[in-house]
């Protein structure tokens, strides 16, 4: 079968995580290539565009951003999904709900935890959307906390935050790593470019009731591309799943107009960056933001909690796996250390 992920316009970690991790651990589902069955791994991807594939086999994947109607005429079969949220928008099962596949990732000696320059201390990795815009070194150098580019290849990345003692981060899957290596972490959201939904359902998944602090960006470039939170900067986003599965029927299929005069003074705004810094933003609003954020009681699940789901997503995973020629390698994998790039 083939691998279907998303593929953003520029490299993110997270949905990079599953060139590498699937084809790790269970390498005999790809050995075919053949494109009318696909694997549909990590990410917020349920609904996603299928290409040639007829069959989906669905594990561990998220649902937030498309509808799930666009697979009705094709055979899916939900192996897993990443958590409670998901699996009530499908209507399946609740024994479906179990979480993000990275947690497997400790499994994978290219993820191991390997000390690096930022070991021990407070990382911060914003969306991969929101860090190309200006601000965020500086931001983080005054808050004197390593800036980590969710761009960067999956190992380099992992290693980070493995290595870290707090992680704050707007990336989902900052967190979800951060959290499958027992490293505490803190949620921040700076624009509108974010979903409660999606965190709302990995964080029950792991029992964990958690809240996201909006956080001034360094530059307002975030606000004006993808327009600002109705909640004042400090604000505290609730997890509470009944308020974002709200927000997931209000997200999925909508498309917001935008008046004529208010794209141009966007664009206006967007062109002059002296104009901008009128708005009252600045790399140091947001390192004082962070450095307050990062003083709060962290979020980490229970150790248990991890092993138990990750031992039944490999059970489930090597079910699928043995239906496709043989089981998992991971006896093989964590047998054979490599060092982290």
């Amino acid at each position: 079968m083939k691998l279907l992920r998303f593929e953003p316009s520029v490299p993110n970690f997270g949905d990079d995580l599953n060139t590498r991790l699937w084809q790790a651990l269970a390498p005999s589902l790809f050995e075919s290539g053949e494109d009318r069955t696909a694997f549909v791994g990590i990410g917020t991807i349920v609904g996603i565009d299928p290409g040639r594939a007829t069959r989906l086999e669905v594990f561990s994947s998220g649902a937030g951003y498309t509808k799930a109607t666009r697979w009705r005429d094709l055979d899916v079969r939900y192996h897993c999904v990443r958590g409670p949220l998901t699996a009530r928008v499908l209507g399946l099962d609740a024994d479906r709900a179990l979480t993000d596949g990275a947690i497997l990732a400790p499994l994978y000696p290219r993820f191991r935890q390997n000390r690096v320059a930022v070991a021990g201390g407070v990382v911060v990795i914003p969306h991969y959307e929101t860090i190309g815009f200006p601000g965020w070194a500086e931001a983080a150098d005054i808050a004197g906390y390593a800036l980590v580019d969710p761009r960067g290849t999956p190992e380099g990345v992992i290693a980070a935050l493995a290595s870290a003692r707090l992680v704050l981060t707007e990336s989902l899957h900052g967190a979800i790593l951060a959290d499958a290596y027992g490293v505490p972490w803190r949620g921040f959201a700076v624009s509108r470019n974010f979903s409660t939904a999606k965190w709302a359902d990995w964080a029950a998944s792991l029992a964990l009731q958690a809240d996201i602090v909006m956080v001034p960006p360094p530059d307002p470039m975030p606000l004006l591309r993808f327009g600002k939170r109705a909640e004042p900067f400090g604000a505290r986003l609730s997890l509470d799943p009944d308020a974002a599965l709200r927000e997931f029927h209000g997200r999925v299929g909508q498309a917001e107009s935008v008046p004529y005069l208010k794209v141009q003074a966007k664009r206006l705004l967007e062109s002059v960056p002296a104009a901008r810094r009128l708005l009252g933003f600045s790399p140091e609003r947001t390192a004082q933001a962070l450095v307050r954020l990062a003083a709060e009681d962290p979020y980490c699940s229970a150790q248990a909690l991890r092993v138990s789901l990750r031992d039944e997503m490999l059970d489930r995973l090597d079910a699928l796996a043995r239906t496709h020629g043989s089981g998992l390698v991971i006896q093989t994998i964590a047998d054979t250390p490599q060092a982290v790039d």
